[in-house]
């Protein structure tokens, strides 16, 4: 931050670091023991040491914590420029866009209106319900010809059925590691100094961190696997 800052906002990184999260000691921690959530906060933070009057973000709450999705959410909701900003996160876009665009059977289409108003018009509750695929009504001669094509073959059933085993394992490991780390992130904003006294707190916390972006990981790729099938 101070190699990329200028003479103008040098004496504001501390103040800026402290914004997204990374108060006292945790400003001096070198970029390479951070987690992936962290790095994005500090790309982020860099990102407003610079005259920007554009933002184009794509997906930028992925793997990142809920205390830290407020956080760049709050960031942008003061930005003065203009955003454009790829997202499925219904509750993030919440506020913070006035028009969305839509990208559908090869047709762009504008909605003049926030992200609940574009669901409102599509009569949907969430995102996933926009992404379902429209069922194309077929033969049943020619349905039963492609399922008999598509059907799996016993060794392929048992490795789908093992993936979707592994993948929900995934899942929970991943839906525990955010309770506790948004646990532990509500007891350093209440607590900090007090915490950041504790000998290890640190290190266990970065250690669920880490953890977390590892099933993440594991779940991306379990999830490529069975789009093989």
């Amino acid at each position: 931050m101070i190699d990329a800052a200028d003479d103008g906002n040098r004496v504001k990184v501390r103040d800026m670091l402290g914004s997204f999260l990374f108060r006292g000691d945790e400003a001096e921690k070198k970029v390479k023991v951070l987690s992936g959530g962290e790095r994005n906060r500090l790309a982020l933070c860099k990102l407003l040491l610079q005259p920007f009057n554009v933002l184009i973000m794509d997906e930028p709450t992925n793997h990142l914590d809920i205390q830290s999705k407020n956080v760049l959410k709050a960031a942008l909701v003061k930005f003065d420029g203009t955003l454009i900003v790829v997202s499925h996160d219904r509750e993030f876009l919440q506020g913070l866009t006035d028009v969305v665009y839509e990208f559908r059977d090869h047709r762009l289409n504008l909605h003049l209106g926030d992200i609940d108003y574009y669901l409102q018009q599509r009569k949907a509750h969430d995102m996933r319900e926009i992404e379902k695929v429209t069922e194309v009504k077929v033969d049943p001669l020619s349905r039963k010809q492609e399922t008999e094509k598509k059907q799996l073959s016993y060794d392929d059933q048992k490795k789908q059925k093992s993936l979707n085993n592994r993948l929900s394992k995934a899942e929970s490991e991943i839906n525990s590691l955010e309770r506790e780390i948004k646990k532990l992130d509500h007891e350093l904003a209440a607590n900090y100094d007090e915490l950041a006294a504790k000998p290890g707190f640190f290190d266990a916390y970065q250690a669920k961190k880490k953890t977390l972006e590892e099933w993440m990981t594991k779940w991306e790729d379990i999830s490529e696997q069975l789009d093989k099938f």
